[in-house]
């Protein structure tokens, strides 16, 4: 008896091992999305609805989404799994999803692998506290990161999301943005909105930006007194959130000037406004609040970001010096073969003209 017992009891224990799960669309949404619900392990032998480009996980519990899973939805190019619980993701095996919504998690960890086609990565309400495993997704357009744990942050794990138009940072902890090592530049070259609302930046040095077609920067609700630039390196700028900081009122006065010269003052909505009530300091032209006795620009990091300036300056001047002597050399070279052509073209008058003179 005992023995027909465990042999039961293994034959069953067998077949949960090899139990495949065969999911459906419960609900086909208007915009497309087939709504996948209750997944649950094992993952391995999951099958997902075929033909489907876009699905959504739902009322399930995934506390790592990983390759295993998105081996199982490898012909999915937009996938939504909006809080799931999911403590870690790890972006591989997904070859191509286009666009991912995995907000409303609770992700400490994130990894990817390089190659992948992904346009539109949602993060966002998270507990992300490290986002430097996302450098090689270099063609992301969309980068959502706003409300996770952010405290330092990298802008170089950036630099090769050469497509990347959208940056999302706002609500996060950040007392440091670097751009890496030593002065070298920040190219973001299709970046159009950064936002940086409701952090605790003491301090950001935009010098060494360049960022051509920047239209949208906020920097509201933060702890700058000064910005190492008056934003000469954002030619494209449109709006710009500066409410909400403790400016030095040196600093601010020089800043509306030159946002006055740029006609970025034409309204309180392009670079923010604080309200009288709000404001213990001073308010420049009824709008914004500084203080006189708040931080000064660093005259150090001034220096040295001005210094990377003129060396980028003098590396343009010195590769136009370049190009003005190779097209000098290259005139040259026109010049002496046209002297030789017109040397051919005397002689062979000259011997035109004895011809007819000795026919005459």
């Amino acid at each position: 008896m005992v023995c027909k017992f465990l042999t039961l009891w293994v034959l069953y224990v067998a077949s949960l091992s090899s139990l495949t799960y065969c999911y459906q669309c419960s609900e086909r949404l208007s915009d497309g999305y087939c709504v996948v619900v209750n997944v649950t392990e094992p993952y391995e032998e999951a099958t997902f609805p075929q033909n489907e480009t876009l699905i959504w996980i739902r009322n399930s519990t995934i506390p790592v989404f990983n390759r295993t899973l998105f081996t199982q939805l490898a012909g999915v190019e937009y996938l939504l799994v909006n809080g799931l619980q999911i403590e870690q993701l790890h972006l591989d095996g997904c070859n191509s999803l286009e666009v991912l919504f995995a907000s409303y998690n609770a992700i400490v960890r994130v990894s990817a692998v390089e190659g992948l086609p992904l346009r539109q990565l949602h993060l966002y309400h998270n507990q992300l506290t490290d986002v430097s495993a996302l450098q090689v997704l270099t063609h992301i357009e969309q980068l959502y990161l706003h409300d996770n744990l952010l405290e330092s942050l990298r802008f170089d794990t950036f630099s090769a999301m050469r497509e990347l138009k959208i940056l999302t940072l706002q609500r996060n902890r950040l007392r440091t943005i670097a751009i890496g090592t030593g002065n070298k530049l920040l190219v973001l070259p299709r970046l159009e909105q950064l936002y940086l609302q409701f952090n605790q930046l003491p301090h950001l040095d935009t010098g060494l930006w360049r960022m051509e077609h920047l239209r949208v920067l906020d920097l509201s609700h933060n702890q700058l007194g000064y910005l190492l630039t008056f934003l000469e390196e954002l030619p494209a700028l449109r709006k710009i959130g500066l409410h909400h900081n403790p400016w030095h009122c040196g600093w601010l006065y020089g800043m509306l000037e030159r946002l006055e010269a740029r006609e970025l003052d034409a309204d309180d909505s392009a670079i923010g406004y604080d309200d009288e009530a709000s404001c213990p300091g001073l308010r420049l032209d009824d709008r914004l609040c500084c203080y006189e006795n708040a931080s000064t620009p660093d005259p150090v990091l001034l220096l040295v970001t001005r210094t990377s300036i003129v060396d980028e300056l003098q590396q343009q001047i010195r590769g136009a010096k370049r190009r003005i002597e190779t097209l000098e050399e290259a005139q040259r070279k026109q010049t002496h073969q046209f002297g030789e052509l017109a040397g051919r073209l005397a002689t062979i008058e000259q011997l035109c003209a004895q011809r007819a003179s000795e026919t005459n």
